[in-house]
C-alpha cells in the first residue's frame, strides 16, 4: 500500500471517527436529559410563592437605618445595579462590589465593628456566662449598639424572607444574616441586670421569629440560618436562663408561642432545595454562556458543545428531588434518621456524551444534603426537647424521679433512634445529634430542681 492511499484511507477513518462522534453527541443533546430526570425537573422548578411581609430588604440594609420609603427605594436600586453587573460578567469588574449596597457612603452606617462583631454571642459558646463575668463591658456593647439590635429585633414582623430572583443575583445578593443574631446578647445583659421577664420575652421573640422566618424561606443558607438562630443561639440562651431562675418564675405568653410544634414547612427541606437547585442553575447557565470568570477564549469558545445547562440542572434535580417525596416528608414528621446510599455517578452514561463537563460537574459538585436533612430535625428535636423540659417544670404535682419522667416524656421529642439522656455528671441533658458533623450529642445544662442523686447514674 502506497504512503497515498495508507494517507487517503486514514484520514478517511478520522473522519468516520469524527462523523460518528459527532451524531452520538447530536443524539445525546436532542435526547437530553432522561424521562427520570425531566420529571425531577419539572418538580423542582415548581417554587411555591411565599406570601406575607418579605424581610430580605430589611435584612440586606440593616447597618444603614433606613426608614421603610428609603429602604424600599435603596433595595431597588440594588438590585438593578447587581443584575447590571451580573450580566456583565466576562467584563472586569470589582468582586467587592458584589455584596456592596449603594446606600454605603449615602447614608450613616451603624454596624459594629469587627472587634466589637466577635464579642456578640453565637459564636458556638454560651452566651449567658460570657456575659455574666464582663458584665460592664456586654452592657455597654448592648448600649453602643442599641439601633441595629433594634432593628434586628424588628424583624419578628415579618412572615418570610424571599430571595430577589433576577438572574444571576442569587450569588450576588446575600444580606448579613450575622447581624440578626445581637440581641440575643441584649437579652443575656437584660437577665443578669435583673430584667428576666424582659430577657425571656425577647428571647423567646427571637425564637419564633428564626422558626418562622427560616422555615418560610426559598434558599437553603435562609433555611440553615433560621435552624441555628432559633435552636443554638436564641433556644440555648433560653435554657441558660431557665436554669437560673426559680421554678415558680411565670414565662411571658411569647414563650408559648416559641415551642408550639413545628409546623409542615418546620419538617420538611422541599422549598429549601428547589431553591438551591435554582441556585445551582444561575451559575450552570453562565457556564453555559461562558461567562464563567477565568475562563479562556478556549474554553469560552467550546463550552457550549461540551457543556448542557439544561442535562446538568436535570441531572441535579434527579439528585435532590429525593426531599420532595412522601417518603422524606414521613421521615422528617417521624423524626426518623434519612440515610441513603446513592450509586457512584457513571460517566460513561450515553447521556455524557452530549454533556461530558456537566457530567464530571456533577460527579464531584453533587454534594449529599443529608447532614443538613439532619440539621433540621435535630433543631427541631432540641426545640422539642426544651418544651419537654418547661412542661415537666409546670407539673409540680409530678414527683416521679426525673429520669423516670424523661423516660416517660421521651416521645414529645424524637423518634425510637433520638437518644435522650441525663450527662453522666447529673447536672446536663442531652440527645442524639443525626447530623454527626455537628458532634454526637447536643448538651444544655439541668435546672437543679431536676438534679437527684439518681441522676448521675441514669445510664
Amino acid at each position: 500500500m502506497t504512503l497515498r492511499i495508507w494517507s487517503k484511507r486514514a484520514a478517511q477513518g478520522l473522519l468516520g471517527l469524527v462523523l460518528l462522534a459527532t451524531a452520538a453527541w447530536a443524539t445525546s443533546r436532542l435526547l437530553g436529559p432522561t424521562d427520570a430526570q425531566e420529571a425531577a425537573l419539572a418538580t423542582m422548578r415548581e417554587l411555591p410563592p411565599l406570601e406575607g411581609d418579605n424581610a430580605f430588604g430589611a435584612l440586606w440594609l440593616m447597618p444603614y437605618g433606613l426608614s421603610e420609603s428609603e429602604l424600599a427605594r435603596v433595595l431597588a436600586e440594588d438590585l438593578r445595579r447587581l443584575a447590571a453587573t451580573a450580566s456583565n460578567r466576562g467584563e472586569k469588574t470589582d468582586p467587592a462590589t458584589h455584596h456592596v449596597s449603594s446606600a454605603e457612603g449615602r447614608f450613616r452606617k451603624q454596624s459594629p465593628s469587627a472587634e466589637d462583631m466577635a464579642l456578640f454571642c453565637g459564636g458556638g459558646r454560651d452566651c449567658l456566662p460570657v456575659v455574666e463575668a464582663d458584665l460592664e463591658r456586654y452592657s455597654a456593647l448592648v448600649e453602643r449598639h442599641a439601633g441595629i439590635i433594634k432593628r434586628a429585633e424588628a424583624l419578628s414582623e415579618y412572615s418570610m424572607i424571599r430571595h430577589p430572583r433576577s438572574a444571576g443575583l442569587l450569588d450576588t445578593v446575600i444580606p448579613q444574616y450575622q447581624h440578626a443574631k445581637l440581641p440575643a446578647t441584649r437579652y443575656a445583659v437584660d437577665f443578669a441586670e435583673g430584667r428576666r421577664y424582659d430577657a425571656f420575652d425577647g428571647t423567646c421573640r427571637g425564637i419564633d421569629t428564626w422558626r418562622r422566618l427560616g422555615a418560610n424561606s426559598d434558599t437553603l443558607i435562609t433555611r440553615l440560618i433560621g435552624i441555628a438562630y432559633s435552636a443554638d443561639i436564641y433556644g440555648r440562651l433560653f435554657v441558660e436562663m431557665l436554669v437560673r431562675t426559680p421554678r415558680d418564675f411565670e414565662l411571658p405568653l411569647s414563650c408559648r408561642q416559641a415551642f408550639v410544634p413545628p409546623s409542615a414547612d418546620e419538617l420538611s427541606m422541599c422549598r429549601a432545595m428547589r431553591g438551591e437547585l435554582l441556585f445551582l442553575a444561575s451559575v450552570t447557565r453562565q457556564l453555559e454562556a461562558g461567562d464563567g470568570e477565568g475562563m479562556s477564549t478556549l474554553e469560552r469558545t467550546l463550552m457550549p458543545v461540551l457543556f448542557s445547562a439544561e442535562m446538568t440542572e436535570a441531572e441535579r434535580a434527579e439528585h435532590l428531588v429525593f426531599y420532595c417525596t412522601e417518603e422524606a416528608k414521613r421521615a422528617m414528621g417521624a423524626d426518623q434518621r434519612i440515610v441513603r446510599i446513592e450509586a457512584e455517578a457513571d460517566l460513561f452514561r450515553f447521556e455524557c456524551l452530549g454533556n461530558p463537563v456537566g457530567c464530571v460537574l456533577s460527579s464531584v459538585a453533587n454534594p449529599s444534603f443529608d447532614h443538613y436533612n439532619g440539621r433540621i430535625q435535630d433543631a427541631n428535636a432540641r426545640l422539642r426537647l426544651i418544651a419537654m423540659l418547661i412542661r415537666l417544670r409546670g407539673d409540680t404535682g409530678d414527683q416521679r424521679p426525673f429520669k423516670v419522667q424523661l423516660r416517660s416524656a421521651a416521645a414529645e421529642v424524637g423518634g425510637s433512634e433520638r437518644e435522650i439522656s441525663i450527662g453522666p455528671d447529673g447536672r446536663s441533658l442531652r440527645i442524639l445529634n443525626y447530623d454527626a458533623l455537628r458532634g454526637e450529642y447536643w448538651e444544655i445544662p439541668l435546672p437543679a430542681y431536676f438534679q437527684t442523686p439518681e441522676t448521675a447514674v441514669s445510664r
